[in-house]
């Protein structure tokens, strides 16, 4: 599928569950998607990733990326508590936040959109429809959506040792 965008975004994918992970990179690599995807397994690690902090500090390695699909259910740092903290740095307004969760309850969608997240979706059962739902999703935000650009250079307003 032809890009209708300048290049393709990276994606941070913050999840803790292996199974999910492994097929996330299916649908993702059926999608067509052509780099790989990032992954971090809590929010805690999400926060060390996009301040490239610790074993995050290498930007080749680890590039800045301009969509974050989180989990909500994670141990250390949950979905909502990084999507709290994401929306108080101003150096990340740029990023996409799209949550993937298994909780359809009407108060946790609520409660996401109220914290800053741009989508809510379900975590399909069948890996059929994982596939198709990432499909779209790729189309969508990859293909055909344009990305605002991340700040020139990501300076914290704190030094590292302060935390």
């Amino acid at each position: 599928m032809e890009r209708r965008n300048a290049k393709e975004p990276i994606i941070l994918l913050v999840d803790d569950s292996d199974s999910d992970i492994a097929l996330l990179r299916q649908a993702f690599a059926k999608a067509g998607m052509q780099y790989p995807l990032q992954v971090v397994r809590d929010g805690v690690d999400a926060m060390s990733y996009l301040l490239g902090r610790g074993e995050f500090a290498d930007r080749s390695t680890y590039p800045m990326p301009s969509i974050l699909i989180i989990d909500v259910n994670m141990p250390r740092l949950n979905g909502l508590e990084l999507l709290t903290w994401l929306r108080t740095q101003p150096e990340f307004s740029h990023l996409m936040v799209i949550v993937l969760t298994g909780d359809a309850r009407i108060e946790a969608v609520n409660h996401a959109y109220h914290l800053g997240a741009n989508s809510y979706l379900m975590k399909p059962m069948r890996h059929e429809d994982l596939v198709e739902l990432i499909q779209c999703f790729f189309r969508y935000w990859v293909v055909h959506n344009h990305l605002p650009s991340p700040p020139a250079v990501v300076q914290h307003p704190y030094p590292a040792d302060a935390r």
